[in-house]
C-alpha cells in the first residue's frame, strides 16, 4: 500500500504548507475562521438587541445530543416505548425522549432483508423483527425522534445468520464460526455475489431512508466483527483484498446516500484480520480513513472508556479531525458482558465507568453519546446513566455537541422600503463539538436569516439570507461577527417584527436549526428581535 503512504504524506505537507494561509481564509470551507477586525454597531438609525443564552434545554438539532440505541433481536422488549416513557432515575420518573431525540437501530442485514426485494419497512413484511422495526419506528415519530441505521453483516459472535439466506444460496462463498453450540455462517465481504446483493440493499435502502427529514445518519460499513470494521476475513486467506474492499463498501454508501451523514469506525485495524491484536498500528489505516473522510465520512468509535481499544492512536486521529468531522462516542462497557472485567481498567464501579467515557468523550469533542439499550431495565447502560451519572446525561445536553446562539444584534428600525441596510450581529457556540455543515451531505445548506414577521400571523414576509457565516466554523470560545448588507426589496411600509433564525436553504429557508437563545421564538423557529416601522 505504498501508493497510500505517499498520499499520507502528501497531505500532511499540504496542511502544514495551508496552515500559515488559514488566518486569512473567509470563505466556507474546512479551514477554521478566526474573529478578526472591527465592527460597526453604532450605525446611525440601528437598535442594539443583546440576547441572553439558553444552556439547559434540549435543542432536537441534528447531529448533536444523546442517541438511544435499539436492536431487532429477541432482546427487544415489546413493550420497549412504554418501558422508556416511564424509566425509573435519580431525578425521579422520566421520559428518555425528553433527553435524546435520535433513536439507533443496529441490526443485522437480515433482519432489514429478510428476503430479496423485502424489506422491514415494507407494509407486506411481517417478520418478527420487521414487526420490532415498525414499532421503533413509529414510536420514534410520535416522540419527535430522528433514526439512525446501521446493519451488520458478519454473523461472529452471533447466534444467528447476520446475511441474509437469501445471499448464501445465490452462490455467495463465506465460512462458518460457533458461537457457543450454534454455527453462524457469514460472507467474504469480497465475494463478489455478496457485494451485488449488499449493493441492492444499499440502494433500496437509500430510496426509502436517504432524506434528512425521517434520518439522522447512517453507520457505513457494517463489516468486521459486530460490524465494527476489526477482525474481518477474506477469500484470500490473507489481507489482499482489504483496500478493494473499503473501496467498494464507501463508494457504494457514497453513491446512494447523498443526504444524511455516514459514519466509519476510527480504529488502528481498520478492516484488518486481527482479532483483539491491538497492541501494533496497522500502518495503513490512517491513510485509509483520510481517504473516507475525503469521500465524505464522518466518524464513530464503539468503544469509548475501554483503554484497550481507544487509546493514543484514538485519540491523536480524533484530534486531527477536530472540527472538519463530527465525532459520535459510543461507550464500549456493558454491564451485562463484562462484569468485573472493568476492573482491569482501572475502573470503582459502573459510576466510574461512565465517568470515564464522559471525559473521553469530552476530550475527543465528540458531537453525540449514547444510552445503550438493555431488556433489564434495572441495571443496563441506560439505567446505568440514569442512576449512576445523572449529573453527566444533564451535563452533556448543557456543553456537549453545539449550541448556537446570537449574543448582539445591530438593526435598523426605520429604514425605507428601498433602503440598503446593514445588519451587524455575532454569534457563539456554547457547546465543545461543532455544527457539521460542512460534511458533503450537508453542503452549507443551514445559514443565518434574518425575517420580516407579519405582527398579526408571526410569520416571515421577507427572508433575508446571509450567505457569508459557515456554522462549521462557530467554535467554543470563538465568537463571530458579521456585518449583512441587503436591499429592503420594497417591503410594503408598515410595522413588522425583526426576527432571527438558522435556515435550512434546501428547504425553501425554513428554520432548520433551532437557536439556543432565551426570548420569544415563533413555533417555527423564528427569534423575535424588535418591532421595524418601514417607511
Amino acid at each position: 500500500m505504498s501508493t497510500l503512504k505517499n498520499i499520507f504524506r502528501n497531505r500532511v505537507r499540504l496542511v502544514l504548507a495551508g496552515t500559515v494561509l488559514a488566518a486569512a481564509l473567509t470563505a466556507c470551507g474546512d479551514d477554521e475562521v478566526i474573529e478578526s477586525g472591527s465592527h460597526n454597531w453604532e450605525m446611525s438609525g440601528n437598535k442594539i438587541v443583546d440576547i441572553k443564552p439558553e444552556r439547559y434545554k434540549l435543542l432536537r438539532n441534528p447531529m448533536t445530543g444523546w442517541v438511544l440505541y435499539a436492536g431487532l433481536g429477541d432482546g427487544l422488549s415489546d413493550t420497549f416505548w412504554e418501558d422508556y416513557d416511564n424509566f425509573e432515575s435519580t431525578a425521579g420518573r422520566v421520559k428518555v425522549s425528553d433527553y435524546a431525540h435520535t433513536l439507533f437501530i443496529r441490526a443485522a442485514w437480515t433482519y432489514f432483508n429478510p428476503e430479496e426485494g423485502v424489506y422491514a419497512w415494507d407494509d407486506n413484511c411481517n417478520t418478527v423483527e420487521a414487526k420490532r422495526f415498525k414499532m421503533l419506528v413509529k414510536g420514534a415519530k410520535e416522540r419527535n425522534m430522528k433514526i439512525a441505521f446501521g446493519f451488520i453483516c458478519d454473523s461472529q459472535d452471533k447466534h444467528d445468520n447476520f446475511t441474509p439466506d437469501y445471499v448464501r444460496e445465490a452462490g455467495a462463498k463465506g465460512y462458518i464460526t460457533t458461537t457457543g453450540s450454534v454455527q453462524v455462517w457469514s460472507p467474504y465481504p469480497d465475494d463478489p455475489v455478496f457485494q451485488e446483493k449488499h449493493e441492492r440493499f444499499i440502494k433500496d435502502f437509500a430510496a426509502r431512508w436517504d432524506n434528512a427529514e425521517e434520518t439522522m445518519y447512517v453507520s457505513g460499513t457494517g463489516l468486521g466483527k459486530w460490524g465494527e470494521s476489526h477482525s474481518a476475513r477474506y477469500s484470500t486467506g490473507n489481507e489482499a483484498p482489504r483496500k478493494a474492499v473499503i473501496d467498494w463498501i464507501s463508494d457504494l454508501y457514497t453513491r446512494y446516500i447523498t443526504h444524511v451523514p455516514i459514519f466509519v469506525n476510527y480504529h488502528r485495524c481498520l478492516l484488518t484480520t486481527r482479532d483483539f491484536d491491538w497492541n501494533s498500528v496497522d500502518p495503513d489505516t490512517e491513510p485509509i480513513l483520510l481517504e473516507l473522510i475525503d469521500k465524505g465520512y464522518s466518524l464513530r468509535h464503539d468503544a469509548f472508556g475501554m483503554k484497550t481499544y481507544y487509546t493514543t492512536w484514538e485519540r491523536n486521529f480524533a484530534a486531527s479531525q477536530r472540527y472538519n468531522r463530527p465525532i459520535i462516542a459510543e461507550g464500549g462497557w456493558v454491564k451485562g458482558s463484562h462484569g468485573n472485567s472493568i476492573k482491569g481498567d482501572g475502573y470503582a464501579d459502573y459510576a466510574d465507568v461512565r465517568r470515564g467515557e464522559y471525559n473521553e468523550a469530552k476530550g475527543a469533542f465528540v458531537n453525540m453519546m449514547d444510552f445503550r439499550y438493555n431488556s433489564n431495565l434495572t441495571w443496563g447502560e441506560t439505567w446505568s446513566w440514569f442512576n449512576e451519572a445523572y449529573d453527566l446525561v444533564e451535563e452533556f445536553i448543557a456543553e456537549g455537541g453545539y449550541r448556537l446562539y446570537p449574543d448582539k444584534i445591530s438593526l435598523p428600525v426605520f429604514p425605507g422600503g428601498s433602503d440598503n441596510v446593514t445588519v451587524t450581529h455575532r454569534w457563539s457556540n456554547l457547546g465543545w463539538g461543532y455544527c457539521p455543515t460542512n460534511i458533503p451531505q450537508w453542503n452549507q445548506k443551514y445559514k443565518v436569516a434574518f425575517a420580516l414577521l407579519d405582527k398579526s400571523t408571526m410569520k416571515p414576509v421577507k427572508v433575508y439570507v446571509d450567505s457569508e457565516p459557515c456554522l462549521n466554523t462557530w467554535i467554543k470560545g470563538r465568537p463571530s461577527t458579521y456585518e449583512t448588507r441587503f436591499n429592503m426589496g420594497g417591503v410594503k411600509a408598515g410595522e413588522y417584527i425583526w426576527a432571527v433564525g438558522l435556515v435550512d436553504t434546501t428547504r425553501d429557508n425554513e428554520i432548520g436549526l433551532q437557536i439556543s437563545a432565551k426570548g420569544d421564538i415563533t413555533p417555527e423557529g423564528w427569534l423575535k428581535l424588535t418591532t421595524v416601522n418601514v417607511k
